[in-house]
């Protein structure tokens, strides 16, 4: 009699391996980052993903979503995930690969995690430098005093005070008078719009019909060098102007 021996092939064994990403800082999980996973097949301890016998790329790229989540469901073996994208905002970490995460017969059925923790983009920071002169010989004034505001409302142009159920924009710091150079430097400024009101003159001048200049706009690409802006005053007549009987606007 003939026994025919019929084999039953063997179901793999198959769990999740996961990453999640969050904020460094606060431990928010954090949509919008980009993970490749790779599977350890060249026998080489560590991610090889370039060279002669790189390890195994596992399916395309995956993106976390609100849940700051990544997941493939793979056979056991050992596995790495690669950051390859940060999510807005946020910089790749100096060692962009997370793993291995060993995944076992034994395992399996809870799957693996690992944690990648991202830092905020350090924030660009800008400088806004004033020089005021005299508007007839260009010599450089002393003693003009201006309040910078940033544009946060929403409204064209500066507003000092609310209006009309709006909010006024925002004044920065506490103003700054003039140097010996004619100068005031505004620093360590966030990007966005701004708006310089002048509220005071040296001895002799009056201030201008419109005493505010702006809008300046700071941008991550100007950041660095910062926005110069030149104002110039008109002497007031004999008797006039700060310091005499009356305070002209004048352009």
């Amino acid at each position: 009699m003939t026994v025919t021996a019929e084999n039953t092939p063997t179901v793999p064994v198959t769990g999740d391996v996961t990453v999640v990403k969050e904020d460094a800082d606060t431990g928010a999980t954090l949509a919008g980052a980009v993970f490749q996973l790779w599977e350890e097949t060249n026998g080489i301890p560590g991610l090889q993903t370039i060279g002669i016998n790189p390890d195994t790329t596992v399916n395309g790229p995956s993106t976390t979503g609100a849940n700051g989540v990544c997941t493939r469901t793979v056979a056991t073996g050992t596995y790495s995930w690669q950051e390859t994208a940060a999510p807005s905002g946020y910089d790749l970490p100096a060692n962009p690969v997370f793993g291995p995460l060993v995944l076992t017969n034994d395992n399996a059925s809870q799957g693996v995690t690992v944690t990648a923790e991202d830092t905020r983009t350090p924030a660009v920071k800008g400088k806004i430098t004033l020089h005021k002169t005299d508007a007839k010989n260009g010599l450089d004034l002393a003693g003009a005093v201006f309040e910078l505001w940033e544009e946060t409302n929403g409204v064209p142009g500066l507003q000092t005070t609310s209006s009309g159920g709006n909010p006024s924009d925002t004044p920065i710091g506490n103003g700054c008078s003039t140097d010996a150079q004619g100068e005031c430097l505004f620093e360590g400024l966030n990007t966005g719009t701004y708006y310089l009101l002048e509220t005071d003159v040296p001895e002799g001048y009056v201030l201008p019909e419109n005493p505010v200049f702006g809008p300046i706009v700071i941008t991550e690409e100007n950041a660095a060098d910062g926005v110069s802006v030149d104002v110039a005053n008109k002497r007031g007549e004999p008797g006039k102007g700060k310091g005499g009987k009356d305070k002209l606007y004048q352009s």
